[in-house]
């Protein structure tokens, strides 16, 4: 398996406009796709990019006189990716320490923990 690296909450927002396109885009979409309130420059946005391409998140493909971005893995790829670092650096690699503090605090409910013995049982 590939060595990624978490992403920044900043990264996070291009990810997400990355991964909402079936195939490649480019600075300029992306820019245009910001969320309302997000003013970032083009130099902003090509320093989060470049960025992400340094850690093994997306490629980059020059055409013509803009580079195409593309994810090198999909949004639950990266999410599966996070939940394990999570569960290495929170709970030392323990899912049954996850469960636990997930009981503990009550967060937990009873369609929850239904739904987690029925994917057990799997």
């Amino acid at each position: 398996m590939t060595k990624w690296q978490r992403i920044s909450e900043a990264e996070k927002q291009i990810m997400e406009i990355v991964w909402s396109h079936e195939g490649p885009i480019t600075t300029a979409e992306i820019i245009e796709e910001l969320p309302e309130g997000k003013a970032w420059k083009q130099n902003t946005v090509i320093t989060f990019l470049a960025r992400l391409m340094e850690k093994g998140i997306i490629t980059a493909k020059r055409i013509g006189k803009a580079n195409h971005y593309e994810a090198c893995l999909t949004e639950q790829e990266y999410r599966n990716f996070e939940t394990r670092q999570f569960i290495n650096d929170v709970h030392h690699g323990s899912v049954s320490g996850l469960i636990s503090a997930l009981c503990e605090n009550g967060d937990l409910k009873k369609e929850d923990i239904e739904e987690l013995m029925k994917r057990l049982k799997e």
